[in-house]
């Protein structure tokens, strides 16, 4: 078989360019190296869909947030994907006052002729006005809270917070049954578009190996070399018109391989500036947890730490953001728990603890977990979507951290904007696939009994396996609270 696509990488965004292209009618299949979906970046994310006010005004990042915050929310009513519709809140906080913020439009050219945000000092009101007019620039319908209101809301905040700004189109989601769901209903319409053979469009456990890889430049098709990563294992290539290349934080290594196979393919102008993010987790007293999102004034560098509880009912204390040179190192380190720690008893005006060892001074009983996740950042700031026409090679990288919220923007962006240039389809084919209603996944309590009745760390749904691979569904599904403890 010729595939129309094939996708390389098994995250959030891979998952929704390969549910997007077989909406759209190709012929697509996704190639994931590890055992399980969704197990870097997508299984270490916040769980939070953001709005987009962070990301610089007419960049591509901003505007596929928010074509995929017009269609979250029915995405995940259809497919039954848990959602807190919240909101956020920006507060600002005695500690922040001396801190610049992210400005506005006037100084974008400075972003893009030396990725760096500009910044400018002002008033505790200044900083506050100017993240409500980024947020109604966005599209966002924002509003000021003054102190007293911020605390009437949240009556479990520390009464130092000076102000918020609250920005109700964020919604709070689990971030394990987001991807889920796209990967499902990719199966589903799989089953319609490979022409009743039996081919499963998600294949895990499949490397590819472009540097043995070849493209055909008269017939326009790749073969595209792929070994299991079992050893001794033979290779096997897949014939295919186009490549997308979704593969995170190493999708600068995966075009460069592509440009010493093919001329045709330009080497990244972009590289990978990974970013550490860690997060503590802890379990929350009865009725005393945020319901919405509390973030920091955004910095040049961060949105900040957010505080926030999950659908599990679960108090989670992150990210950081800490630049680093590996592409693989996820472990905690214990001064930036304590700095967690810290920043938590600060919004909370509580001691919380950054431990989970009984001899430490920080001991803290409360402490569900720990994890931390690799954001794909580049050296731009903006999103580095690349259509190189001349070898029908697609590369999505510099997603950073909002992968999870501007997912289904990036995936019609890609399929049609990107690849509908390259590989055309007939009015037929297009309109193969029936276009009816995705079977939605199980609740979320039949999902949890079937977890632990399994106790391997899977649960099964429509016929196929899955692994639990994000952190914040396991420790909620292990504690069985909140939705895990209703299944509501």
């Amino acid at each position: 078989m010729i595939y129309d696509t094939v996708i390389i990488g098994g995250g959030v965004v891979g998952l929704s360019i390969l549910r997007a292209s077989l909406q759209a009618g190709y012929n697509a299949i996704l190639l994931e190296r590890n055992p399980h979906l969704c197990n870097e970046a997508s299984g270490r994310n916040s769980g939070v869909i953001c709005t987009g006010v962070d990301a610089p005004s007419g960049s591509l990042e901003r505007a596929l947030i928010r074509d995929s915050i017009s269609r979250v929310r029915e995405f995940c009513v259809e497919h039954n994907v848990p959602m807190r519709e919240c909101g956020s809140l920006v507060c600002l906080w005695p500690w922040d006052e001396h801190d610049n913020i992210i400005t506005d439009d006037e100084d974008e050219k400075k972003i893009d002729d030396d990725n760096t945000l500009v910044t400018k000092p002002g008033s505790p009101d200044d900083k506050l006005e100017r993240v409500l007019q980024e947020s109604l620039i966005a599209g966002d319908n924002a509003t000021l809270l003054s102190s007293e209101t911020v605390l009437n809301l949240e009556p479990s905040l520390s009464s130092h917070c000076r102000g918020a700004v609250h920005i109700p189109g964020e919604i709070v989601v689990d971030p394990w049954l987001f991807p889920l769901a796209l990967a499902t209903h990719a199966r589903e319409l799989g089953k319609q578009s490979i022409h009743g053979q039996n081919i499963d469009v998600i294949q895990t456990g499949r490397e590819v190996v472009m540097d043995s890889s070849s493209f055909n430049t008269e017939e326009g098709i790749w073969n595209l070399v792929t070994r299991r990563c079992e050893k001794d294992s033979e290779d096997v290539v897949f014939q295919t018109k186009s490549i997308i290349n979704s593969v995170g934080v190493n999708s600068d290594l995966m075009q460069k391989s592509a440009s010493s196979v093919v001329r045709n393919i330009n080497p990244p102008t972009f590289a990978a500036r990974p970013r550490r993010g860690q997060y503590i987790v802890y379990s929350a007293p009865q009725n005393e947890f945020p319901t919405r999102p509390i973030q920091p004034v955004p910095t040049e560098r961060t949105k900040g730490i957010f505080v926030y509880s999950t659908l599990y009912n679960q108090i989670v204390v992150g990210p950081t953001a800490k630049d680093q040179s590996s592409r693989t190192d996820d472990e905690i380190e214990r001064s930036v728990a304590k700095e967690l720690a810290a920043h938590a008893t600060r919004v909370f005006d509580r001691t919380m603890g950054s431990s989970i060892i009984q001899s430490d001074t920080d001991f803290d009983p409360t402490i569900v977990g720990e994890y931390v996740g690799i954001r794909p950042g580049t050296s731009k700031r903006d999103y580095q979507i690349q259509l190189h026409c001349h070898a029908n090679f697609i590369t999505v990288g510099g997603i950073r951290s909002t992968g999870l919220s501007a997912s289904l923007g990036i995936g019609r962006h890609v399929v049609q904007s990107l690849l509908c240039s390259i590989v055309s389809r007939s009015e037929e084919e297009s309109t193969s696939v029936q276009q009816a209603s995705p079977t939605p996944l199980p609740d979320v309590e039949s999902l949890v009994e079937q977890y632990h009745s399994r106790g391997d760390g899977t649960i099964n749904v429509a016929g196929h396996d899955y692994r639990v691979t994000h952190p914040l569904t396991r420790m909620g599904w292990d504690a069985r609270t909140g939705i895990a403890s209703s299944g509501k």
